[in-house]
């Protein structure tokens, strides 16, 4: 703000009262002199200019200190009100500070399931437990009705196909799987039939089954892949040639966790079913998968008494063996 007007009105105001009082004091001073000369005494002189200029000054420096003290009051005022303003004032949108471009809206689809486990086999396990009956039963014609189940869990052998990965186990617990599915395939493919050796007169040498790149027969996977790849003479309970003299096909998945145990399970299973093997009397009457496959089951200087003895409770010394009668009915 300029302060020129304030200080030349003050100047005004100081000239105008001093010349009042030079005047006041010029006409005190000649009467004093008067009186002082009558008296014999020297006459007094008024003011001189310096103390004239003394008084302007500190009525000037006064002047200006009260104007600076408004002045300093005006601005602190000013600040309090641009302060309440500022805190009045609600606050700008983050979106007029931050120039974000608009995005298009984007659908998901195909989320992809990152718990996926192929080795639990659930979709064949949830499968089995539908279709097949404990007593190893095959519902063919309600499989048939609904074949995109099976056709879903084909798809996901082929998407799994073995690679150096997989653990010894985990191959195992495959192959014995996919041995099982392509069987009920085979059937169901052909189906209704009253027995697999009515399909053609050598089911298990046709070559229908797409892994890997390769097609496979089920001859191929049981003795070429199973047998030559694994000693495990087990395997021949836990396969499934959709026969009633077969061993009973699982209702559940064979997975790498429990397969030791299942294959054990299952070959007690076949043992004590009479319908399969009779081992009452001096002569037992045994299932002819002991006679076709005899080489997996006397290995290191072994018997097949050996391997019965291993897994029944009462133990068989030295009977003489006879072979029971193959059923190839259809296992429904």
């Amino acid at each position: 703000m300029n302060r020129l007007p304030f200080i030349i009105f003050a100047l005004l105001l100081v000239s105008s009262s001093c010349q009042e009082e030079s005047d006041t004091s010029n006409t005190t001073t000649e009467i004093v002199n008067q009186t002082n000369i009558a008296q014999g005494e020297l006459p007094k002189t008024s003011p001189d200019k310096n103390s004239q200029d003394q008084i302007i000054e500190e009525l000037i420096n006064e002047s200006t200190s009260k104007f600076n003290e408004n002045e300093n009051v005006s601005k602190l005022q000013s600040e309090v009100l641009t302060t309440e303003k500022e805190e009045v004032s609600p606050p700008k949108p983050i979106m007029e500070e931050l120039a974000i471009p608009d995005e298009p809206m984007v659908e998901l689809v195909d989320v992809i399931d990152e718990t996926f486990d192929f080795h639990a086999y659930n979709k064949l396990n949830t499968f089995l437990s539908t279709y097949v009956t404990y007593s190893g039963n095959v519902n063919y014609s309600s499989i048939k009705s609904n074949k995109s189940e099976l056709t879903e869990i084909i798809k996901e052998f082929e998407d799994n196909y073995p690679d150096p990965k997989f653990s010894y186990t985990q191959k195992l617990t495959y192959w014995i799987n996919a041995y099982n599915v392509y069987t009920i395939k085979l059937i169901v493919d052909n189906y209704p039939t009253s027995s697999i050796t009515k399909i053609t007169a050598k089911p298990w040498h046709k070559k229908f089954i797409k892994l890997g790149g390769k097609t496979y027969s089920l001859n191929n996977i049981e003795n070429d892949i199973i047998r030559a790849q694994f000693n495990e003479p087990r395997i021949h309970f836990a396969l499934n040639c959709a026969s009633k003299s077969c061993p009973v096909l699982l209702n559940k998945a064979y997975t790498p966790k429990k397969l030791y145990g299942q294959l054990t399970s299952q070959t007690k299973r076949f043992l004590k079913d009479t319908s399969k093997n009779n081992f009452s009397g001096s002569t037992i009457k045994i299932s002819k998968i002991f006679d076709w496959y005899g080489a997996d089951f006397r290995k290191n200087g072994n018997t097949v008494i050996d391997f019965f003895n291993k897994y029944r409770t009462k133990q068989l010394s030295n009977p003489k063996i006879g072979y029971m009668e193959y059923s190839w009915d259809l296992n429904k």
